[in-house]
Order: structure tokens, then sequence, then C-alpha cells
């Protein structure tokens, strides 16, 4: 009877300091996260950081895509241009940002530069934020007219095909100027047409020789007269100069614009529809057209 009891009580006290080990382990995983539970903590949070940063850096990237055109590259090899944030700023091509925690970005230290290189353009976007400064490069070939944008901006683009119209009967050739629409066709030409006539001037430049005078059998003398411009005497032989004015009347031209039109209607219609970028070009060059 002695040995049972001892025995039940020396297996309560095993269980009690289980569940005690238990216990304490449990408080400890509270207080004190797993390694894995920290790694999770800090991935999320990192990558909520660089995605604020890289958001930031695209926004800085697709301004400066915008802002190089043809007009604004460098024409030498090796020629640089840069714009700093602040710059961009400035010219209302951005707005302000700043990073995750809130703290305005670097508005000098940030910028967007531009290199001509031998067989290409370089646009080098760099950023810097509090804690961290980071570059994107794009590049675009010698013949191109403006980086590729960044935007990840999608739309609808439209392209008519297989259009049938009908046009009715041309108007009369007139002077009042006419706008086509899409129920309109319009054709015109210029052409110089006389309206009255002006006054015109133009000047001749005549010559004579001088007059020849002899004063006591030996002095000679070359005379001008007031009507030319070298009027005068000399002692050789001279030739007198007069310009004149001829007034004649001339006609006047101006140019005037014709117009004719006749109705259009379109009587079949198909359409092919796309998506892709805002800011795609090559959609837009085959003749599609933006809806939204």
């Amino acid at each position: 009877m002695y040995s049972e009891e001892t025995n039940f009580r020396s297996f309560k006290s095993v269980l009690m300091k289980i569940l005690l080990i238990v216990l304490l382990l449990f408080i400890l995983m509270i207080l004190f996260p797993t390694k894995g539970f920290i790694s999770n903590y800090l991935n999320k949070n990192n990558t909520s950081e660089i995605n604020h940063f890289n958001n930031n850096m695209i926004a800085m990237a697709t301004a400066g895509s915008g802002y190089y055109n043809k007009s604004r590259l460098p024409q030498n090899t090796g020629d640089q241009d840069k714009i700093t944030l602040g710059e961009m700023i400035d010219k209302k091509m951005i707005t302000k940002f700043a990073d995750k925690e809130g703290v305005a970005c670097s508005s000098k230290k940030s910028y967007v530069e531009v290199t001509r290189e031998e067989k290409e353009y370089t646009m080098k976007v760099n950023l810097s934020c509090t804690g961290k400064t980071d570059y994107m490069l794009l590049h675009m070939d010698l013949e191109g007219s403006q980086f590729p944008s960044t935007s990840t901006a999608r739309c609808q683009f439209v392209k008519n095909l297989d259009e049938t119209w009908t046009y009715g009967e041309w108007s009369s050739w007139g002077t009042e100027r006419i706008e086509e629409d899409s129920t309109k066709q319009v054709e015109s030409y210029t052409k110089q047409v006389q309206s009255g006539t002006r006054d015109a001037t133009r000047t001749e430049t005549r010559t004579a020789p001088a007059n020849q005078y002899t004063f006591n059998a030996r002095d000679v003398y070359y005379v001008c007269g007031s009507e030319y411009d070298n009027k005068g005497t000399y002692r050789v032989p001279t030739t007198c100069v007069k310009t004149i004015t001829i007034y004649t009347t001339v006609p006047n031209y101006v140019n005037v614009t014709y117009y004719r039109w006749r109705s259009k209607t379109l009587t079949e219609a198909k359409q092919e529809t796309k998506e892709a970028d805002c800011d795609d070009q090559t959609l837009i060059n085959e003749g599609y057209k933006k809806i939204s």
C-alpha cells in the first residue's frame, strides 16, 4: 500500500514537472519569437521598403523618358545631360515624394543623366533616399526619338479594319473655309490671284560725256551740269552720271485658298482592339487610336 502511494506521488511529480516545462516553453515562444518568425517579419518589411523605393525610381524614369526626346539628347559621343530631382519638381515634371518613413528623397543626389555612347544613348536614373541609394539604366539606339517608357499603365487601342465609305457629289469650288469631319470629305488648293494694282518705282542710271570747254586757247575744262549726280567742273575727261526714278503700275497678287466638299458615309466597319502600355507608340504608328 505504501509502495503504490509512493509511486503515484512520484508519477504526479513528474507530470507536474513536464507541464511546467511545456508552459515555460510556451511563454518563451511568446516573449521571444522563433528565428523563422523574425526572418519573415524582416523580409515582409524589407520587401515593402524595396517596393516603395522602386516605385519612386520608376516615377523618375518615366518622367525622364518623356523629357529626353530628340531635341534634348546630347549630340556628340561622350556628351552628357543631367537633370536633378529638384529641377524635375520645379519644372512640374514630377511631384515631391519621400521614402517609406516619409522623409523627402535628396533633390540633388537624385537625378536623371543621359550619355551619348558610340552606338547608343544611356539613361542613368539615380535615386538617393534615407539610408538607400541605387540606380537603373535605360538604353536607346541612336535612331530613337525617345527612351522607352517605364510606365506600367495599360490602355485600350482600337483600329478600324475593312472600312467601306460611300460619297456624295462634289460641291463647287469656293473660298469659304470648310473643315473636314466624320461626315464630310474636304479638298483644297491655293493659288495666287490678282487683286488690283499697286504703284511701284524703279531707278535707272544714265551717262553722258562731260561738256568740253576751252579758255584762252589752251585751258581745257570738262563740265557736268546740275542735272547730274556728279555735277561739277573737271580738268580731265569725265563721264557724267544721272539717276532717274521711273514710276510704274504693277498687278498685285494675293494667295487664295479654294475648298470643295462632299458627304461621306461609313457603311461597314470592323474594329480590332488591343491592350498595351499607354505610351506605346508602335500601335499609334500602325494606325491604332487610344480609347482608354
